[in-house]
């Protein structure tokens, strides 16, 4: 059992109504990774990159260290404890925990990352399930002996204060022999099942696959947030997550999670010093894009561990990429943002989020694409026009590097022209952030 001393931390909650979490009652912006490994000693390396760095909640699927579950569905002890001792250790660190309790690759019997072969609960492994389709089959066997497994893991870990949070299932549209009705029920009697067994009632989510398959899911479950995991084949992730986040949170009115995102399969491109840049870039977008909160990697927050030829030398030049905007956005009450309609002339390219008194934005060379992201020697004589609500006519605008997200680099006074307020932006290379206040 992990025994450091626990440095405290705040109470996180979702409260209903808000787009983000409120920190100890107060509407914040917070940075997630999806961490994961095969081994204790992975996760406790993690855990402290994500102390050091600027992310404060770890997304974590449960059948990174075995799915869980003996043949007969009853819960693996050795494999609960080891959670326990990763719990343990985020605790301490001040570190909150969004349990995933299952993941599609274990009820798909296709190839790739498949790995219904290896599941407890396969018949071919001694079990009882024939079929992963058994699952989502309503009142079956399978999926009362699932939901039980899932309800038993909700009530030990209920008193735990860094859960804020429970994610069902993750790719529910990827598992085999599942429809997006059969999808919905089972999501809908999961979440009723949480929501029975936590006295905390904590939010609920699941995800899907970001295909386009399922629009009714989001609209139909009885979920708390939108969990979408944004994956652009051409690699253009800031673009994707502002117009993505965006999109869901006009179709279904909820807050949008960014579960879990990245690039490409880095296998495929381990070059990490260019993809640096664009993962700096999506970073900063989801500060700005309404989501409730950003970075939320894969690859290149853990699972490249999976990969000889990449591990810890590759993940490291990743560990503290989000520390410049998580310090950019500490203390800023959250409370009524909203995605902001934006302008940028040609040269920038970006987002900004706010309210009747605050707006805070994010605008970057506007060719700095995949696969390289090269940058311009500098950025001069842009300008964005921004759609802004309330009457407020007079406004300070502070201009932050990016790269250590406190250091204001100039100042300057703006008015308002209608609902629309121009920025000219100063001189930058590669990008720029900017908090916008009312003047009274």
């Amino acid at each position: 059992m992990f025994t450091a001393t626990p440095i405290p931390f705040p109470t996180l909650t979702l409260k209903p109504g808000e787009n983000y979490f409120s920190i100890d009652g107060k509407p914040g912006f917070i940075f997630s990774r999806n961490i994961a490994g095969y081994e204790q000693d992975h996760y406790n390396t993690f855990l402290d990159w994500m102390k050091t760095g600027g992310s404060k909640l770890a997304r974590i699927q449960l059948d990174s260290l075995g799915m869980g579950y003996t043949s007969s569905g009853g819960v693996d002890e050795n494999w609960a404890a080891q959670w326990d001792r990763v719990f343990d250790k985020a605790e301490a660190d001040g570190i909150y925990i969004l349990p995933v309790f299952s993941g599609w690759f274990d009820w798909n019997s296709g190839t790739g990352y498949s790995t219904w072969k290896s599941n407890p609960l396969n018949a071919a492994n001694g079990g009882p399930v024939k079929s992963p389709a058994e699952l989502f089959q309503k009142d079956s066997a399978t999926q009362i002996l699932w939901l039980q497994w899932m309800q038993t893991l909700v009530k030990r870990w209920q008193s735990r204060r860094n859960i804020p949070a429970w994610e069902i299932f993750s790719e529910v549209n990827l598992a085999s022999g599942g429809t997006e009705s059969t999808g919905i029920s089972f999501v809908n009697l999961a979440a009723s099942m949480i929501r029975a067994s936590d006295p905390a009632h904590r939010p609920v989510t699941a995800s899907l696959a970001d295909d386009g398959r399922w629009p009714n899911f989001y609209r139909a479950t009885e979920i708390d947030s939108i969990n979408i995991h944004p994956y652009p084949i051409d690699s253009r992730l800031d673009r994707f997550v502002v117009a993505g986040v965006r999109q869901f949170l006009t179709a279904y009115k909820k807050p949008v999670l960014i579960g879990e995102s990245d690039l490409v399969d880095p296998s495929k491109n381990p070059d990490a010093d260019k993809a640096l840049i664009g993962v700096r870039h999506a970073i900063w977008a989801g500060l700005v894009s309404g989501a409730m909160n950003g970075r939320g990697l894969y690859w290149v927050d853990s699972f490249a561990i999976y990969f000889q030829n990449l591990g810890y030398s590759f993940l490291q030049k990743f560990a503290d990429a989000d520390l410049p905007a998580s310090r950019f956005v500490q203390g800023v009450d959250f409370s009524g943002f909203k995605p902001l309609a934006s302008i940028p002339s040609s040269a920038v390219w970006g987002a900004a989020v706010g309210n009747e008194t605050m707006v805070i934005g994010w605008y970057r060379d506007a060719t700095s694409e995949p696969p390289d992201w090269n940058l311009k020697p500098k950025i001069s004589k842009q300008t964005v026009i921004l759609t802004v609500p309330g009457t407020a006519a007079n406004w300070q605008i502070d201009f932050y590097n990016t790269k250590t997200g406190v250091d204001i680099v100039s100042s300057t006074m703006v008015t308002r022209t209608s609902d629309k307020i121009t920025i000219t932006l100063p001189e930058f290379k590669d990008d720029i952030a900017f908090k916008m206040y009312i003047q009274k």
